[in-house]
Protein backbone atom coordinates (compact mmCIF):
# COMPACT_ATOMS: atom_id res chain seq x y z
CA UNK A 1 0.00 0.00 0.00
CA UNK A 2 1.29 3.45 -0.87
CA UNK A 3 0.72 6.68 1.03
CA UNK A 4 0.82 10.25 -0.21
CA UNK A 5 2.86 12.84 1.64
CA UNK A 6 3.53 16.58 1.50
CA UNK A 7 6.72 18.29 2.73
CA UNK A 8 6.43 21.84 4.09
CA UNK A 9 9.49 23.78 5.22
CA UNK A 10 10.67 27.30 4.41
CA UNK A 11 14.22 26.01 3.90
CA UNK A 12 14.62 24.42 0.46
CA UNK A 13 17.51 22.20 1.49
CA UNK A 14 15.35 20.70 4.26
CA UNK A 15 12.58 19.54 1.92
CA UNK A 16 15.09 18.28 -0.63
CA UNK A 17 17.11 16.27 1.89
CA UNK A 18 13.97 14.92 3.57
CA UNK A 19 12.64 13.65 0.24
CA UNK A 20 15.89 11.80 -0.42
CA UNK A 21 15.77 10.24 3.04
CA UNK A 22 12.14 9.21 2.53
CA UNK A 23 12.92 7.44 -0.73
CA UNK A 24 15.33 5.19 1.14
CA UNK A 25 13.50 4.85 4.47
CA UNK A 26 10.01 4.12 3.13
CA UNK A 27 9.53 3.85 -0.66
CA UNK A 28 5.79 3.29 -0.19
CA UNK A 29 5.43 6.88 1.03
CA UNK A 30 5.28 9.02 -2.10
CA UNK A 31 6.01 12.74 -1.97
CA UNK A 32 3.26 14.36 -4.03
CA UNK A 33 4.17 17.99 -3.26
CA UNK A 34 6.86 20.12 -1.61
CA UNK A 35 6.42 23.67 -0.37
CA UNK A 36 8.80 26.31 0.93
CA UNK A 37 5.96 28.80 1.26
CA UNK A 38 3.28 28.36 3.91
CA UNK A 39 0.50 30.12 1.99
CA UNK A 40 0.98 27.93 -1.09
CA UNK A 41 1.01 24.83 1.10
CA UNK A 42 -2.23 25.91 2.77
CA UNK A 43 -3.94 26.37 -0.59
CA UNK A 44 -2.81 22.93 -1.75
CA UNK A 45 -4.01 21.18 1.41
CA UNK A 46 -7.42 22.79 1.03
CA UNK A 47 -7.85 21.16 -2.39
CA UNK A 48 -6.08 17.83 -2.10
CA UNK A 49 -6.43 14.76 0.08
CA UNK A 50 -3.15 13.39 1.48
CA UNK A 51 -2.17 10.82 4.10
CA UNK A 52 0.82 12.42 5.78
CA UNK A 53 2.28 15.91 6.11
CA UNK A 54 5.84 16.65 7.23
CA UNK A 55 5.50 20.12 8.69
CA UNK A 56 7.99 22.68 9.98
CA UNK A 57 6.71 24.84 12.86
CA UNK A 58 8.84 27.98 12.69
CA UNK A 59 8.30 29.64 9.31
CA UNK A 60 8.55 33.40 8.62
CA UNK A 61 5.11 34.35 7.28
CA UNK A 62 2.80 31.58 8.42
CA UNK A 63 3.72 29.00 11.04
CA UNK A 64 2.97 25.32 10.88
CA UNK A 65 0.28 25.68 13.54
CA UNK A 66 -1.36 28.52 11.61
CA UNK A 67 -1.56 26.35 8.50
CA UNK A 68 -3.38 23.67 10.46
CA UNK A 69 -5.67 26.18 12.17
CA UNK A 70 -6.81 27.65 8.85
CA UNK A 71 -7.90 24.31 7.45
CA UNK A 72 -11.56 23.44 7.95
CA UNK A 73 -10.77 19.75 8.45
CA UNK A 74 -7.57 17.86 9.10
CA UNK A 75 -7.87 14.42 7.56
CA UNK A 76 -4.18 13.66 7.46
CA UNK A 77 -1.52 12.77 10.02
CA UNK A 78 1.20 15.26 10.88
CA UNK A 79 4.85 14.63 11.61
CA UNK A 80 6.49 17.82 12.82
CA UNK A 81 10.00 18.53 11.60
CA UNK A 82 11.35 21.00 14.12
CA UNK A 83 14.39 22.58 15.69
CA UNK A 84 12.48 22.95 18.97
CA UNK A 85 13.98 21.57 22.17
CA UNK A 86 13.26 21.44 25.90
CA UNK A 87 9.57 21.84 26.73
CA UNK A 88 8.28 21.87 23.17
CA UNK A 89 9.91 18.54 22.43
CA UNK A 90 8.41 17.14 25.62
CA UNK A 91 5.00 18.43 24.62
CA UNK A 92 5.22 16.71 21.26
CA UNK A 93 6.20 13.46 22.94
CA UNK A 94 3.49 13.57 25.63
CA UNK A 95 0.77 14.39 23.02
CA UNK A 96 1.73 11.32 20.94
CA UNK A 97 2.17 13.43 17.78
CA UNK A 98 5.33 12.26 16.05
CA UNK A 99 8.23 14.64 15.45
CA UNK A 100 11.65 14.68 13.88
CA UNK A 101 14.43 16.86 15.16
CA UNK A 102 16.52 18.82 12.67
CA UNK A 103 18.83 17.83 11.12
CA UNK A 104 16.79 14.73 10.35
CA UNK A 105 18.58 11.48 11.13
CA UNK A 106 17.90 8.59 8.73
CA UNK A 107 17.43 6.06 11.53
CA UNK A 108 15.08 8.38 13.43
CA UNK A 109 13.03 8.87 10.27
CA UNK A 110 12.81 5.13 9.61
CA UNK A 111 11.74 4.43 13.20
CA UNK A 112 9.14 7.21 13.15
CA UNK A 113 7.64 5.98 9.89
CA UNK A 114 7.57 2.41 11.13
CA UNK A 115 5.62 3.47 14.22
CA UNK A 116 3.26 5.56 12.11
CA UNK A 117 2.55 2.76 9.66
CA UNK A 118 2.10 0.14 12.37
CA UNK A 119 -0.17 2.21 14.58
CA UNK A 120 -1.92 4.32 11.97
CA UNK A 121 -5.45 4.92 13.14
CA UNK A 122 -8.48 6.88 12.08
CA UNK A 123 -8.35 9.53 14.81
CA UNK A 124 -8.80 12.92 13.15
CA UNK A 125 -5.72 15.08 13.14
CA UNK A 126 -7.88 17.85 14.57
CA UNK A 127 -8.07 15.93 17.85
CA UNK A 128 -4.29 15.64 17.89
CA UNK A 129 -3.89 19.34 17.17
CA UNK A 130 -6.28 20.23 19.99
CA UNK A 131 -4.22 18.18 22.40
CA UNK A 132 -1.06 19.83 21.14
CA UNK A 133 -2.46 23.31 21.70
CA UNK A 134 -3.64 22.38 25.19
CA UNK A 135 -0.13 21.27 26.01
CA UNK A 136 1.51 24.32 24.46
CA UNK A 137 -0.78 26.80 26.22
CA UNK A 138 -0.35 25.06 29.57
CA UNK A 139 3.40 24.72 29.22
CA UNK A 140 4.06 26.97 32.25
CA UNK A 141 1.50 25.22 34.44
CA UNK A 142 2.49 22.24 36.59
CA UNK A 143 1.41 19.02 34.93
CA UNK A 144 -0.38 16.30 36.88
CA UNK A 145 0.53 13.42 34.57
CA UNK A 146 3.22 12.36 32.15
CA UNK A 147 2.84 9.86 29.33
CA UNK A 148 5.39 7.13 28.73
CA UNK A 149 5.59 5.36 25.35
CA UNK A 150 4.98 1.60 25.52
CA UNK A 151 5.11 -1.14 22.90
CA UNK A 152 1.38 -0.83 22.27
CA UNK A 153 0.57 2.78 23.13
CA UNK A 154 1.05 5.10 26.11
CA UNK A 155 1.10 4.64 29.88
CA UNK A 156 0.10 7.61 32.03
CA UNK A 157 1.76 8.25 35.39
CA UNK A 158 0.61 10.58 38.15
CA UNK A 159 3.60 12.85 38.75
CA UNK A 160 2.87 13.13 42.47
CA UNK A 161 3.50 9.37 42.85
CA UNK A 162 6.93 9.39 41.20
CA UNK A 163 9.37 8.93 44.10
CA UNK A 164 12.66 9.48 42.30
CA UNK A 165 14.43 9.38 38.93
CA UNK A 166 17.85 7.88 38.37
CA UNK A 167 20.17 8.42 35.42
CA UNK A 168 21.29 5.39 33.42
CA UNK A 169 23.55 6.86 30.73
CA UNK A 170 21.21 8.36 28.08
CA UNK A 171 18.19 6.76 29.75
CA UNK A 172 16.34 7.51 32.98
CA UNK A 173 14.62 5.05 35.31
CA UNK A 174 11.54 6.27 37.18
CA UNK A 175 10.71 4.74 40.57
CA UNK A 176 7.09 5.06 41.71
CA UNK A 177 5.28 4.80 45.03
CA UNK A 178 3.64 1.51 44.01
CA UNK A 179 7.15 0.01 43.53
CA UNK A 180 6.84 0.03 39.73
CA UNK A 181 9.85 1.05 37.64
CA UNK A 182 9.90 2.59 34.19
CA UNK A 183 12.93 3.00 31.92
CA UNK A 184 12.53 5.83 29.41
CA UNK A 185 14.69 7.02 26.52
CA UNK A 186 15.31 10.47 28.01
CA UNK A 187 18.32 11.91 29.83
CA UNK A 188 17.91 12.96 33.44
CA UNK A 189 18.42 16.57 32.35
CA UNK A 190 15.43 16.31 30.01
CA UNK A 191 13.30 14.72 32.74
CA UNK A 192 14.35 17.45 35.19
CA UNK A 193 13.11 20.16 32.82
CA UNK A 194 9.66 18.57 32.83
CA UNK A 195 9.40 17.74 36.55
CA UNK A 196 11.15 20.82 37.96
CA UNK A 197 7.89 22.78 37.95
CA UNK A 198 6.37 20.05 40.14
CA UNK A 199 9.00 20.62 42.83
CA UNK A 200 11.42 17.82 41.97
CA UNK A 201 15.00 18.52 43.11
CA UNK A 202 18.28 17.43 41.52
CA UNK A 203 20.29 16.34 44.58
CA UNK A 204 23.07 14.63 42.63
CA UNK A 205 24.18 14.49 39.01
CA UNK A 206 22.52 11.05 38.79
CA UNK A 207 19.45 11.60 40.98
CA UNK A 208 16.27 13.67 40.81
CA UNK A 209 13.89 13.29 43.75
CA UNK A 210 10.34 14.16 44.76
CA UNK A 211 10.74 16.04 48.10
CA UNK A 212 7.47 14.68 49.47
CA UNK A 213 9.10 11.23 49.64
CA UNK A 214 12.27 12.31 51.49
CA UNK A 215 12.19 10.54 54.87
CA UNK A 216 15.55 11.48 56.44
CA UNK A 217 18.63 13.61 56.00
CA UNK A 218 21.87 12.10 57.32
CA UNK A 219 24.94 14.30 57.81
CA UNK A 220 27.64 11.60 57.67
CA UNK A 221 29.93 11.13 54.65
CA UNK A 222 29.08 14.53 53.27
CA UNK A 223 25.32 14.15 53.49
CA UNK A 224 22.68 11.64 52.44
CA UNK A 225 18.95 11.60 52.06
CA UNK A 226 16.86 8.51 52.67
CA UNK A 227 13.75 8.13 50.56
CA UNK A 228 10.56 6.44 51.75
CA UNK A 229 11.42 3.44 49.57
CA UNK A 230 14.61 3.02 51.63
CA UNK A 231 17.02 4.28 48.97
CA UNK A 232 20.00 6.27 50.28
CA UNK A 233 21.17 8.99 47.93
CA UNK A 234 24.33 11.04 48.30
CA UNK A 235 23.77 14.80 48.16
CA UNK A 236 26.21 16.74 45.99
CA UNK A 237 27.98 19.65 47.65
CA UNK A 238 26.57 22.06 45.07
CA UNK A 239 23.00 20.84 45.69
CA UNK A 240 22.96 21.15 49.49
CA UNK A 241 21.86 24.79 49.64
CA UNK A 242 18.71 24.07 47.64
CA UNK A 243 17.95 21.10 49.86
CA UNK A 244 18.52 23.07 53.07
CA UNK A 245 16.20 25.80 51.81
CA UNK A 246 13.55 23.13 51.52
CA UNK A 247 14.24 21.75 55.00
CA UNK A 248 14.07 25.24 56.52
CA UNK A 249 10.44 25.44 55.43
CA UNK A 250 9.58 22.30 57.40
CA UNK A 251 8.27 22.89 60.93
CA UNK A 252 10.62 21.51 63.61
CA UNK A 253 9.46 20.12 66.97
Amino acid sequence: MTYSSVLIDDEIHCTESLQLLLEVASPQIKVVAKFNDGAAALEYLRKHRVDLVFLDIEMPEISGFEILNRLEQLLFDVIFVTAYDQYAIKAFTYSAISYLLKPVDADDLKETLHRWQQKKNKVLAQDQLGLMHDLMTSITKPKTKVALPTSDGLEFLEIQYIVRCESESNYTRLFCKDKSKHLICRTLKEVEKVLHENGFIRVHHSHLVNPRFIKKFLRHDGGFIVMEDGTQISVSRTKKDRLFDLFNNVERL
